[in-house]
């Protein structure tokens, strides 16, 4: 995955936001925060916290639980996860700045204890072998470009019974040429196909039990709408943020607008065992 590729999406530019948001609500840098307090900023995917919650009654979490979330960002879900259920999380993160972001949010909410933040290629960086219960990641493997090799991997870090649960961007149809040119130079989508393919990646890594549930009907209307409340608030976002930082994420949000209206982007969650 090539981090100056990636780090040129609208959606990683403009990382000043988060002191930002920070500073809207009387938090300082360096300034501690109460984890709660970063909810409604660090949950870049769909539904915030919701999915990271349905996603751990899901994998059975608890404070025995080690889990590695692949594509952590700013480590929102890590986060999440670790305040809220007291497993511990290793969050990968490719791109330096927001993994810098991410170590500081971490300590500054009092998880460093149950998180620990590592920056790497999810394709490179040496895993441990058998370490976790649980792998997980939201609308990130999208951008890696070798997923089956991503899975194999992913397959031996986990113990024997270990769970993969992934959200991601699917292919439902052919892409028109613009909408394929999108979908790579704005989206940054490398490994976008059917869900039939995603499975297939799966278990030929080894995963067993592969259930696949098409999220297109939930996400492409909240995809409409958060572009459209977006653009109403224009104003208030950019008092805040800055002109330059809204401009970047109206247009990440209306190319995923296109491609969900075009019927060709599609959302799937996956949810996969390794055997006993």
């Amino acid at each position: 995955m090539s981090d100056q590729t990636i780090s040129s999406m609208p959606l990683y530019t403009h990382m000043d936001r988060v002191e930002r948001a920070l500073a809207a609500r009387g938090i300082g840098p360096g300034e501690s925060i109460r984890p709660e307090q970063l909810f409604a900023i660090d949950q870049w995917h769909y539904h915030g916290t919701d999915a990271i919650r349905a996603a751990a009654e899901a994998l059975g979490l608890g404070p025995a639980s080690r889990v590695l979330d692949v594509g952590s960002g700013i480590g929102g879900p890590a986060r999440y996860l670790a305040h809220t259920t007291g497993c511990h999380v290793t969050a990968l993160e490719v791109q330096p700045e927001l993994h810098q972001i991410g170590v500081d949010l971490t300590r500054r909410s009092g998880l460093a204890g149950r998180v620990t933040h590592l920056c790497g290629d999810a394709l490179t960086y040496p895993l441990p072998l058998a370490e976790f219960d649980a792998a997980v990641s939201w609308l990130a493997i999208l951008h890696i470009a070798d997923r089956r090799r991503l899975f194999a991997r992913l397959a031996q870090a986990l113990r024997t019974g270990g769970m993969c649960y992934v959200e991601d961007l699917s292919q439902r149809a052919p892409f028109a040429p613009q909408d394929l040119a999108d979908l790579r130079g704005i989206v940054h989508g490398i490994t976008v196909t059917s869900p039939a393919d995603y499975a297939a990646d799966l278990r030929a890594a080894g995963f067993v039990e592969v259930a696949t549930t098409d999220l297109t009907s939930d996400w492409a209307p909240y995809a409409a709408e958060r572009l459209r409340t977006w653009r109403q608030n224009r104003a208030a976002y950019a008092s805040v943020h800055g002109e330059g930082a809204y401009q970047a994420h109206e247009k990440f949000y209306a190319v995923i607008a296109q491609l969900y209206d075009s019927g060709s982007l599609g959302g799937i969650r996956l949810v996969a065992r390794m055997p006993a």
